[in-house]
């Protein structure tokens, strides 16, 4: 790949003043970010931190000569040579993003996003499967990595970062990939945080969904108002002017997000509220969950997905409206209902014990998950309800008590372990957590917290372990250290476990 500057930063829509015509004229074949990987004929681009000036620095040494930076650190580097070529950007961010978009040009012919607080992995997943079970190739990209559709001829021999958004050049390289390989359509999730940081400006989205907001991640955004809008960009910036938003009717940030849509075609979807897609009449079960069906007001009676949990529906009304939005008929999308199935460390139902106790794992690991997954379990819990979760470290610190407090109010018997502790000390994030748990049992190893549990399940007691989910590996300090809930209970307990 080689491309004049000045013809990429036209294609990009990004103004820039070049100093003489030798730079107008300059080639450059790859943009980077890391000073460690840069190429002397590489665009480095300066994201500010602190260590901004040492990258550029080291940069420069490996033969680089053309940054990308805010004008305030362009006019920092001028004196340290006349061959530097500097342009200064507003955004460098948003300038990435772009640019990204014009060297790996190519993208899966239909591409949707979801965002939200919770139940993002869920639809991206539940929409890979829809798809898929139209016989289209398709792929979803997030939380869990790539998951690509069975039906892809796939052959992949780059690495997917395990992040739920990518930075904008991975995440470019990779749609690329994808649609080289024949992947059509992907579902990808959109955090906050790569919303805030412009990864996802400059990907075609003809559909975008939006789940829930409730507290997380305010380590980084610090207030509810900046977490929003940092969502909000999804649908003001990202999402082509001509593409649908799929939004939750019954969330309090509805009018907001209808009013940030740039385009004009809205699918609302909800419970029992005149949404576009709506459910009513719900009933579940141990592992399935039964509602009545309504699309744009057609009756399309009860159907039956193999999901567990109330809070589910509103997964599945979301992946239902992403998939009518990405072009399928609400026909097709209902056929379909009937193959969806659970997506892994989200309300995984792993077995019952001999002893006819259920178990189940969840990813819930914010206040207002725990608590969905908790009066889900409630309903069809006779014996004790009882949950095993912990906090992670270096995140949200307020959210920590008040999981505490609704793992007491809403389970028979609570037990507080770790989960990836990371920098901080794990009894001070344990101590925040029993603040308002008076029920919370303090058990510091996971692995032994949930061998305890296991031995104390009676008949018809429901286990739910809590904030891991899918994830294989506990984060202590710097390190990563093999773990896995659902690895930990069938070595317990696998030989006594059973179907229900």
């Amino acid at each position: 790949m080689k491309m004049l500057i000045n013809e990429l930063f036209k294609k990009a829509e990004i103004l820039y003043s070049p100093a003489s015509l030798e730079e107008d004229n300059l080639h450059i074949t790859d943009i980077c970010v890391d000073s460690r990987i840069v190429h002397a004929s590489d665009l480095f681009v300066a994201i500010p931190c602190p260590q901004i000036i040492f990258n550029i620095q080291h940069a420069m040494s490996q033969g680089c000569r053309v940054i990308l930076s805010t004008e305030e650190v362009c006019n920092e580097l001028r004196p340290l040579g006349k061959d530097l070529m500097l342009i200064p950007i507003k955004s460098p961010r948003l300038a990435l993003a772009k640019l990204c978009a014009i060297l790996y040009p190519k993208q899966p012919k239909v591409n949707v996003a979801i965002t939200g607080t919770n139940g993002k992995t869920s639809i991206v997943n539940l929409v890979r499967q829809i798809w898929e079970s139209q016989g289209l190739v398709a792929a979803s990209l997030g939380t869990l990595g790539l998951e690509v559709s069975s039906n892809a001829k796939f052959d992949t021999n780059f690495e997917i970062p395990k992040l739920t958004t990518l930075d904008p050049i991975s995440l470019h390289k990779t749609l690329q990939n994808l649609s080289k390989q024949g992947i059509e359509h992907l579902a990808f999730e959109a955090s906050s945080h790569g919303l805030d940081q412009y990864r996802l400006h400059g990907v075609k989205v003809k559909a975008a969904g939006f789940t829930n907001l409730t507290q997380d991640h305010l380590d980084y955004h610090l207030t509810m108002e900046k977490y929003l809008e940092a969502k909000l960009k999804l649908f003001s910036e990202v999402l082509d002017e001509n593409g649908t938003a799929v939004l939750n009717f019954q969330s309090p940030y509805f009018k907001q997000l209808s009013e940030a849509v740039r385009s004009q075609s809205i699918l609302s979807y909800g419970v029992d509220v005149p949404a576009d897609i709506v459910a009513s009449k719900i009933k579940s079960s141990m592992d399935q969950l039964h509602f009545s069906l309504k699309i744009n007001d057609k009756d399309f009676g009860e159907q039956s997905v193999k999901l567990v949990g109330h809070f589910q529906i509103e997964n599945v009304l979301c992946a239902i409206g992403l998939a009518i939005a990405s072009g399928l008929s609400p026909e097709m999308v209902v056929k379909s209902l009937a193959n969806l199935s659970y997506v892994t460390g989200r309300m995984e139902y792993i077995g019952m014990t001999q002893g006819e106790a259920s178990i189940y794992i969840d990813y819930a690991h914010t206040p207002d998950a725990l608590k969905h997954a908790l009066e889900s379990l409630r309903t069809y819990t006779s014996g004790k309800l009882w949950v095993l979760f912990g906090c992670g470290g270096n995140r949200d610190v307020g959210k920590r008590s008040l999981m505490g407090e609704i793992a007491n109010d809403l389970a028979d018997n609570v037990i507080v372990t770790d989960d990836n502790p990371r920098d901080e000390d794990p009894s001070d994030i344990r101590k925040q957590v029993l603040k308002n748990c008076p029920k919370g049992l303090e058990i510091e190893n996971r692995g032994q917290a949930i061998s305890m549990v296991l031995s104390q399940l009676q008949a018809n007691d429901v286990l739910l372990i809590a904030g891991k989910g899918h994830e294989t590996g506990q984060i202590i300090g710097d390190k990563v250290y093999p773990f896995d809930d659902r690895v930990e209970v069938l070595r317990h307990i696998g030989n006594d476990l059973r179907e229900a």
